[in-house]
């Protein structure tokens, strides 16, 4: 496998190892640490704040053991999964959370993606994906009767522009 071919893999895999760690690690006996993320804070630092600092040693161990050892690749697997960091400290953090304020535009993908994320802030299941957040329909549904929105609640806290979830 190429080095390209290898960052693509290892961000695409990302996207499992995501779901499984947020449903069975941040839902499960990490729920300590996650549910500060699923309050209504301020958008300053949470508790679950630390599950990036601790998923980033996974890809600074694979830098180090690749430029060091024998297993050149894992230089590439490092790639994978910072490109993986990136799109969801932009997607969830930037985009969905608005914990910093950059983006002014709206984009179709991302809403559909916050939209999900939604979901899972109403009822704290599905989805638990992040650049794939897969919602069954019949929850979605019955998301969008939801008279409570919290990333509303969130935004007022902080300050911001309420504006209608898409």
């Amino acid at each position: 496998m190429t080095g390209a071919a290898t960052v693509v893999a290892a961000l695409c895999a990302m996207e499992g190892v995501s779901y499984l760690t947020h449903r069975f690690v941040m839902h499960g006996f990490g729920i300590g640490l996650h549910q500060s993320h699923h309050d209504t804070g301020d958008g300053g630092f949470e508790l679950n704040d630390l599950y990036p600092l601790m998923f980033s040693s996974v890809a600074i161990a694979a830098f180090a053991v690749g430029r060091l050892g024998s297993v050149r690749s894992l230089v590439q697997v490092g790639t994978g999964i910072t490109l993986y960091g990136v799109s969801y400290l932009f997607v969830h953090e930037i985009y969905i959370h608005r914990r910093l304020d950059l983006v002014k535009r709206r984009y179709r993908v991302l809403e559909w993606m916050k939209s999900s994320h939604r979901v899972h802030h109403l009822y704290g299941g599905e989805p638990f994906g992040m650049l794939l957040p897969l919602v069954p329909s019949a929850l979605r549904r019955k998301a969008e009767s939801a008279t409570w929105d919290p990333f509303e609640e969130r935004a007022r806290r902080q300050g911001d522009e309420v504006t209608p979830a898409a």
